[in-house]
């Protein structure tokens, strides 16, 4: 299996514990797609094992082209078992109110599952919960509807009937059918945002679990945060920067300076680290383009202009003398030949 840039982000691999069920109960033998995409659906049931997050994420997106279904992540979320995820999901489980549900959220969420943001803000009106993943996980689409169907199902016990209080944001583009989306997540959930939202009146923070175990919550919770998170940019000084330089592109390009003070020294230090390692700030700034260009060519259906942008290019021309060069052809005709398998 090639490792490439995004297989330095990971979730937790009993994420996937309910996905060949539901697939198997649609007639679909899930295993040989899983080994096909780069997993071992032997490690799902494993608690504490790691899985690549992107590979996950195709694996999905596969099922759902089989299967036919745009709904196929949200439907697998009915096989998940609640603590299927480990220590988690029992601290989730004996959360003893919301409030104590979303600020373990806010403060581990990043443990099992790499994101690129993840924040929560308690207001006097409303808690929001935050959260958007690295662009290299181009297809997360059905991921992250089972995931956030497993994480409201943790909510029931508080809210009820009042999840149709609540607002959600999605960045995913709107299904065809948006019936299931909205009796599972409510009412008031809304496709095409730039960051998945979840925005909860201030007013239900308090309420309780009836089931809740206090004791065992705070237990869960310490063992949680003694796991120290680890960046996936902690690695190499060239990874680290590709991988910021990545998340950045369509909101600003970092320069020399910026990373140099990203990571605590001194641009001169950083120029002769990249220098000693073959490569420069451009360089890597160019690397990346091309990188993202090759997978949002041949793996969506943006438009070039749009392409254009999300790659921090002052206009599609630019874009265009670019791929020539990375690809010895103009982007609309990399994107019409055939793609090489992974």
């Amino acid at each position: 299996m090639t490792l490439r840039l995004a297989d330095r982000y990971e979730a937790a691999a009993g994420l996937a514990s309910a996905i060949s069920t539901y697939a198997a109960s649609l007639g679909i033998d899930a295993d040989p797609i899983a080994r096909a995409s780069g997993l071992d659906p032997d490690r799902f049931d494993q608690i504490g094992e790691r899985v690549k997050l992107d590979r996950l994420c195709r694996y999905m997106e596969a099922l759902a082209l089989i299967s036919g279904d745009d709904l196929f992540g949200l439907k697998s979320a009915s096989m998940f078992t609640k603590g299927a995820s480990g220590t988690f999901g029992y601290a989730l489980l004996n959360a003893p109110t919301l409030r104590d549900v979303l600020v373990f959220l806010g403060r581990n969420m990043r443990k099992i599952s790499n994101l690129k943001i993840c924040t929560l803000e308690i207001g006097a009106k409303d808690a929001i919960f935050e959260w958007t993943y690295s662009p290299l996980i181009i297809h997360r689409d059905q991921y992250v509807d089972m995931t956030l169907a497993q994480t409201l199902a943790h909510f029931e016990p508080f809210l009820g009937q009042d999840i149709k209080s609540c607002r959600l944001e999605l960045e995913r583009k709107k299904p065809g059918n948006i019936n299931l989306h909205k009796q599972l997540l409510g009412p008031k959930t809304r496709f095409g945002a730039t960051i998945n939202r979840l925005i909860i009146p201030a007013s239900y923070l308090s309420r309780t679990n009836p089931n809740a175990d206090i004791r065992l919550h705070k237990i869960l919770v310490q063992q949680i945060e003694a796991i120290p998170f680890s960046p996936v940019d902690t690695t190499d000084t060239v990874t680290s920067i590709r991988l910021h330089v990545i998340e950045r592109l369509a909101s600003g390009i970092p320069s020399l300076k910026d990373e140099a003070e990203r990571l605590g020294m001194s641009a001169r230090t950083l120029q002769r680290r990249l220098t000693e390692a073959g490569t420069s700030m451009q360089e890597i700034i160019d690397d990346s383009r091309k990188e993202m260009a090759q997978n949002l060519l041949t793996e969506t259906t943006l438009s070039l202009s749009e392409i254009s942008f999300q790659l921090g290019f002052s206009a599609p021309a630019a874009f265009t003398r670019s791929a020539i060069r990375w690809f010895g052809k103009t982007p609309s005709a990399y994107r019409k030949q055939p793609s090489s398998p992974d």
